[in-house]
């Protein structure tokens, strides 16, 4: 199976063009880097993150202190990403997790990605008492990379865009750049069968981690993947001025949520889900 870890940079001015030379900086690392690196086709994204609304008459609970805690909001994801079907939108119901330090979980289908712009009408403006929307990106004919069968490497500027009446602001602005690695675990047998599992939402069960899925059963080394995807950021990373922005690291499934039946395509959705929900 292909495993990834991803990577975001804030780009705390949300200017175009630092994130630009932000991107132009990572890519000649890459090529300095690893000598055997080629260029691949242009990858494409597009998200939408809504979040759910306060319940009515809501009374938040308090801590120790008195202060109220933070409401526990569930995130709906919208994802098109052209490395995982270019006719395929992602859909993620992300619940909050249930303790600390714990990744939030979510079911994933998918619906035709010509459907993604009405679906999100439907949700902005009849779901509007139950989900509001926080906010759109995407990347345009981003970078990709091979390593020569090691590593897979994607790069590309966040763009962050408006619906609705500000829709048509010409100023662009970006939040920051992402970086994807991926990595393949396993025998490349075990990665073709993952590879050609069922899509989400087959054979009557919703993609959301409970199905069987046994290209997981010998349970590949994801400690080590891990290891490599973290050692060849650092390499790619290294002179190269991020500014004082934290990175934000996001890994795929951890080892027993794979075991629990997640598929590889649906565990790399839960992954861009998380890392573009950003902040808050």
């Amino acid at each position: 199976m292909k495993y990834s870890g991803l990577y975001y940079i804030p780009n705390p001015s949300t200017n175009l063009e630092n994130s630009l030379a932000t991107v132009k900086s990572l890519i000649q690392s890459i090529e300095d880097t690893f000598q055997t690196a080629s260029r691949q086709t242009p990858w494409t994204l597009s998200y939408r993150a809504f979040r759910d609304t306060l319940p009515p008459n809501y009374t938040p609970p308090t801590d120790e202190k008195g202060s109220p805690k933070p409401y526990p909001h569930t995130y709906q994801h919208l994802l098109h990403h052209s490395s995982y079907g270019a006719t395929r939108t992602y859909i993620c119901i992300q619940s909050p997790p249930s303790a600390a330090g714990e990744h939030a979980k979510g079911t994933v289908t998918a619906i035709p990605a010509q459907q993604q712009d009405s679906y999100a009408s439907l949700i902005r403006h009849q779901q509007a008492a139950l989900w509001s929307p926080r906010h759109v990106l995407s990347v345009q004919g981003g970078a990709a990379y091979t390593t020569g069968g090691m590593f897979d490497i994607q790069v590309g500027e966040l763009r962050a865009s408006r619906e609705g009446p500000q829709a048509q602001s010409g100023v662009v602005q970006s939040p920051g750049v992402i970086v994807c690695i991926s990595t393949l675990v396993g025998s490349a047998e075990e990665a073709s069968s993952t590879s050609n599992s069922q899509k989400p939402g087959q054979n009557g069960t919703a993609a959301n981690g409970n199905g069987d899925d046994e290209g997981y059963a010998e349970g590949p080394d994801f400690d080590y993947a891990q290891a490599v995807i973290r050692e060849c950021w650092k390499k790619i990373k290294e002179g190269v001025d991020l500014g004082r922005s934290e990175v934000r690291e996001v890994m795929m499934a951890a080892r027993e949520e794979v075991h629990g039946g997640l598929r590889e395509q649906e565990a790399a959705v839960r992954a861009w889900c998380e890392v573009l929900k950003l902040r808050g």
